[in-house]
């Protein structure tokens, strides 16, 4: 019973079938065939990484790989209650916060095949449309363009023409 769950070290991952190899130090290097990882969502740490193997009662040969611990050196990025966060290592992550009942995506680029906003949306850079602009009216302090304005039906101007 005391060999269920073991601590290795990741030592090889195959990212094809989503399996990994872990060293036991603790059992004179000894390394385990490839097992799976306990998760359906793919994101193997780095070979090197501490690890829990949870291995069946008949032998050592078969498990699943746990994720990472937080250990020393290794901390949740917020340590706060109602906070969920996914980090990609590479300083993007995934922010929900359940009390604000608000979703951040922190990263360079986000690409989205469709979005539907059913209330404001506030753009705090620039906009850049490739594609038709549908709407029921447009307001703007000012409207700049560069090219040929079409209109499709009445033109009404209010102000002044500038000279």
């Amino acid at each position: 019973m005391s060999d269920i769950i073991r601590v290795g070290y990741i030592s090889a991952i195959n990212y094809t079938d989503g399996t990994a190899q872990v060293v036991y130090k603790d059992r004179d290097n000894a390394v385990s065939p490839y097992m799976p990882f306990f998760s359906n969502e793919f994101d193997p740490p780095p070979v090197e990484t501490l690890v829990y193997v949870v291995h069946l009662e008949n032998g050592g040969t078969r498990g699943v790989i746990l994720p990472p611990p937080y250990a020393e050196g290794n901390r949740p990025p917020e340590g706060v209650a109602g906070i969920w966060r996914k980090d990609f290592g590479d300083g993007s992550y995934i922010r929900y916060d359940k009390k604000a009942k608000r979703l951040d995506v922190v990263s360079d680029s986000v690409n989205v095949e469709e979005l539907n906003v059913s209330g404001n949306l506030a753009v705090g850079g620039n906009a850049t449309v490739t594609g038709r602009i549908s709407a029921g009216s447009i307001s703007a302090k000012s409207i700049s363009t560069t090219g040929n304005v079409h209109v499709g039906g009445n033109l009404t101007v209010s102000g002044s023409y500038p000279t």
